[in-house]
This record gives C-alpha cells, sequence and structure tokens, in this order.
C-alpha cells in the first residue's frame, strides 16, 4: 500500500533529521540544529495529515498544495520586510515539502 510506503518512509525522514539535530546540539551549532527540527516538524505534518486522512494519497496531494500555500505567503512576507531568518525558515518548510512531492511522484511512478 502507498500510504504504508508513505508513513514509514516520513517515520525514517523525521529519524533522520532528529539524529542531525542531536549531533548539531551538540557541536553547539544551534540555529542548524533548530532548522533541522523544523524539517523533522515539516514530515510529521503531513505523516499525521496522511493518517488523518485515512491515507487517501489524492487528498494528501491536495494538502501539499494547501498547506504551504501559507508558508509561501509567509516567505514573501518576510522578503518584503528584510526578516532573512523567518524567510529561511519558511524555505526550509518549502524545501521539504519538495522532497516529500519528489517522494510521493517516485512512489507513484513505480
Amino acid at each position: 500500500m502507498m500510504n504504508n510506503e508513505f508513513i514509514h518512509w516520513c517515520d525514517a525522514r523525521i529519524a533522520h533529521c532528529q539524529a542531525q539535530q542531536q549531533r548539531l546540539a551538540a557541536d553547539q551549532r544551534g540555529d542548524e540544529a533548530s532548522f533541522m527540527q523544523i524539517r523533522a516538524n515539516v514530515y510529521g505534518i503531513f505523516r499525521t495529515t496522511c493518517t488523518a486522512l485515512g491515507g487517501d494519497m489524492v487528498k494528501l496531494a491536495d494538502q501539499l498544495t494547501t498547506i504551504p500555500a501559507a508558508w509561501a505567503k509567509s516567505l514573501e512576507i518576510a522578503e518584503a520586510h528584510g526578516d532573512e531568518k523567518k524567510a529561511h525558515i519558511e524555505r526550509i518548510k518549502l524545501e521539504t515539502v519538495q522532497d516529500i512531492c519528489h517522494y510521493l511522484s517516485n512512489l507513484e511512478a513505480n
């Protein structure tokens, strides 16, 4: 089942991000550790969304457009106000969504 594969993939990505976060925090690289936690959170959001939708991959695909729309708007506002840290955070979220979309498109192709 595609949705089970997606859940397992998200779990693996979350575990990877959390391990990286711990390593970065141990190296006194707090900002980078925080950014890695943001990535883990985004994977978690879509893992939870998939579960809440009962594994409906069509509805999940809709959410992969709807949810990031707010992040794109926030990025636009941050850039307009010269808030580089906020803009960077929003870019991380959007990059993570692109990673999820890429994974799902490859999953569908197989």
